[in-house]
């Protein structure tokens, strides 16, 4: 999206779009308050638990990131009564420590002390302080957690299948503003056509986005990214089953829900079939 901002794809599509940055499940509040027009969550717990939302465009198709402890621990099994920072409760990583945890004999606020603290950022900090013994961490903080010496226990793409990032709107826009949809997902695969055909601008873009001058450390955020992304920003019906189960676990649902109630690729299939009748490039 900030790709397609800034090469004009939005204004091409007779739209001035302003990219905000909000943490978390505030996001998808905003979404739902109809604050913004669209989002990007990271789960659908949302919408599992009754919001009347859609998830369009999927980014990652494979959870990104490390869980990180502090240098002395080199195992899960060692996090037994130590703290764990995470975003909120609910959050993605919460989920994935929940469903991850028990595999190495532990349970998540029974053996292990969570700690809300926010963003990637914030937790990285709160390692480095020593305020936090680990936790989950992205790039590019992942990568400076490892240089710095702190341990990497597990990356989650081993273990687990899930999503990250999404394009998120309400049913009642896409029942109402269809035509905005439509040219808002034009200009958004567009970006990410860029994103995945252009590895140096993307780098640079990277940098842009994170207002950091290290082109190095960007590089790597780019290269990780390239090993969990969503090509065609959809996933197969099997992994919506399994994001859907994880989020009921967290929710407390116990009803049925079909994938169709949560997902809704075909304003994405038809900007990609617009874009490629188009013959438009990069």
């Amino acid at each position: 999206m900030f790709i397609a901002g800034k090469r004009g794809y939005y204004a091409e599509e007779g739209m001035a779009a302003d990219i905000i940055l909000i943490a978390g499940l505030l996001g998808t509040k905003a979404v739902m308050s109809n604050s913004v027009d669209f989002g990007s969550a990271s789960n659908p717990t949302a919408a599992v638990q009754g919001a009347k939302l859609k998830m369009l465009m999927v980014f990652n198709d494979k959870p990104p990131g490390i869980l990180a402890a502090q240098p002395g621990i080199k195992s899960v099994s060692e996090l037994r009564g130590k703290k764990i920072g995470g975003s909120t409760v609910g959050s993605l990583e919460y989920g994935w420590l929940k469903e991850l945890l028990p595999k190495f004999g532990l349970q998540l606020d029974k053996d292990v002390i969570f700690l809300p603290i926010g963003a990637t950022s914030m937790r990285y900090a709160a390692l480095r302080m020593g305020t936090i013994d680990a936790t989950a961490l992205s790039p590019p903080s992942s990568f400076l957690a490892q240089d710095a010496g702190f341990s990497a226990l597990l990356r989650f793409a081993d273990h687990l299948e899930d999503i990250q990032a999404s394009i998120v709107t309400t049913d009642d826009r896409l029942a109402g503003q269809s035509e905005l949809v439509r040219r808002f997902m034009r200009a958004t695969v567009k970006g990410q056509r860029v994103y995945l055909s252009n590895r140096a601008e993307a780098i640079s873009f990277i940098m842009d986005f994170t207002r950091q001058k290290d082109r190095e450390l960007a590089t790597r955020v780019y290269d990780e990214h390239m090993k969990t992304i969503a090509r065609d920003g959809t996933i197969p019906e099997r992994l919506q089953r399994i994001v859907i189960e994880r989020s009921k676990r967290l929710g407390g649902v116990t009803r049925e829900i079909r994938p169709q109630e949560i997902f809704d690729f075909s304003y994405l299939r038809r900007a990609q079939a617009e874009l490629n009748q188009s013959g438009w490039t990069p």
